[in-house]
Parts: structure tokens; sequence; C-alpha cells
């Protein structure tokens, strides 16, 4: 059975591939999403870390205890803007 540490590894190497513009459709993707899972919580672990690694801003979308998946972004810079 896969934990959520073995769906984190295996979709940071898929998310490692993108450009940040692909990237960040991959986020704006999981807007409104309501479900949870293993995988889905390895999936957003995973885009979190990609973000991170990138060095782009996304503290339009986090607070520091978790990242909201409540507003559709794009990306000016190395930076998320919200839409909406």
């Amino acid at each position: 059975m896969k934990v959520a540490k073995d769906y984190f590894l295996e979709f940071k190497a898929e998310l490692a591939q993108l450009s940040d513009s692909e990237l960040i459709d991959r986020f704006n993707g999981e807007v409104g999403v309501r479900a949870f899972g293993v995988a889905r919580q390895g999936y957003l672990w995973a885009i979190r870390e990609e973000l991170q690694e990138r060095k782009i801003d996304f503290s339009s979308v986090d607070d520091d205890t978790e990242m909201s998946y409540k507003h559709v972004v794009f990306l000016k810079g190395k930076k998320f803007f919200r839409f909406s």
C-alpha cells in the first residue's frame, strides 16, 4: 500500500519536468476540488515543494499553515496573483 510520501515522490518527479506555466496550470486544476485522500495529499505536497524549489512566491494563497486552492492564479515574474 502506498503512503503520501510514495505519491509525493512520484508526482514530484513529474512536476519537475514541467515549465512554470504548466505547473501553474496544474495548481489551477486543483482549485475548488473538495476530494481528499492519500494520493491527493502527496500531489498537493509535491506542488508546494516544486513551487518552493523554483522560488515562486505563492504567499497570496498561503497562510504559513496551509495552501489554499480557492483561487485561480496567474504568474507574473516569480509571484502568484489571484484572479478573484
